[in-house]
């Protein structure tokens, strides 16, 4: 093979591997995203779960900022999974049944 067939070759691989990437990164996570989404408000909507803006008035929950909220599936669960910013500047991360709103887990990041 010659030099100029190996450049080309090396050359299509790269942008077959951006294109993918591409494909994969920009294409693929909205749809996923937005599927997440309609579900777990279809959830709420029929009263299946706890709404996380019901949850979060809770008294032991005052004063802590939301990082980040989910709403996954857990060993045939619903649950939410919270990671809050507290007063003193700490995160900790607290698991929630999302039918009952009962407290499973917490864990403190250091």
């Amino acid at each position: 093979m010659s030099e100029i067939a190996r450049s080309r070759l090396a050359w299509l691989f790269v942008v077959l591997v951006i294109t993918t990437g591409v494909v994969l990164f920009q294409g693929g996570s909205p749809a996923v995203a937005s599927d997440d989404h309609d579900e777990a408000r279809a959830l709420r909507h029929a009263g299946n779960i706890v709404p996380l803006s019901e949850l979060m008035q809770r008294p032991e929950l005052a004063g802590r900022r939301v990082l980040e909220a989910k709403l996954e599936r857990e060993h045939g669960s619903l649950v939410y999974e919270l990671e809050l910013l507290d007063d003193a500047g700490r995160v900790e991360e607290r698991y929630y049944d999302a039918v009952t709103g009962k407290l499973m887990q917490e864990k403190r990041e250091d």
